[in-house]
């Protein structure tokens, strides 16, 4: 039966052969970047329909344009009606499709997220040509819990978008310790 390793006196003159190990990643490169969006005189836009939004001016992370959509009576009138939502989309302009995630957050008044109110999107792929699914709406806090709560001041509130775009997967090498490779320092 033939060994594929060298033994201890065998083509490598008497010395020890260590087995090679070589290691490696996929890592799918990515651009982050953040806007906050101020929606001033929420009062005078709560009469909007269900459904009707108004757009934000764009802006652009990871070479991408893009702009947010605010509902102020949600973009479902079946499941969420008396909800605020907030619509992350790839500006009409934009060929061809992007993959991303994102975060919408509700800001304090000092500008920091409130957790309860941050929600988080699972990696999608934009569109500027589609319409953004349903399911990618995020219902951010109801109109009751807003209008009790102190993020509304002056008859404002500030949300802000978290935005990773997937630049590209790639491979590359990693370097393996010597411990991990079994190669052990000679102590004297």
């Amino acid at each position: 039966m033939s060994n594929s390793r060298a033994s201890s006196h065998g083509a490598s003159g008497g010395v020890a052969v260590t087995p090679s190990m070589s290691a490696s990643a996929i890592v799918a490169k990515g651009a982050t970047g953040s806007h906050v969006l101020k929606i001033d005189g929420y009062s005078r836009m709560k009469g909007l329909y269900i459904g009707k939004f108004i757009t934000s001016r764009s802006f652009q992370v990871g070479g991408h344009r893009w702009c947010l959509r605010y509902y102020p009576n949600s973009r479902d009138f079946v499941r969420y009606a008396g909800w605020i939502s907030i619509v992350l989309c790839l500006d009409p302009s934009e060929v061809g499709e992007v993959t991303a995630e994102y975060k919408i957050s509700l800001l304090d008044k000092k500008g920091r997220p409130v957790p309860r109110f941050v929600r988080e999107s699972k990696t999608l792929t934009f569109s500027g040509k589609q319409e953004p699914h349903i399911t990618d709406s995020y219902h951010l806090i109801t109109k009751a819990e807003l209008g009790s709560l102190p993020y509304l001041k002056d008859d404002a509130f500030s949300v802000r978008c978290d935005i990773t775009v997937v630049m590209g997967i790639v491979t590359e090498d990693l370097v393996v310790p010597a411990v991990e490779r079994g190669i052990k320092k000679k102590t004297f």
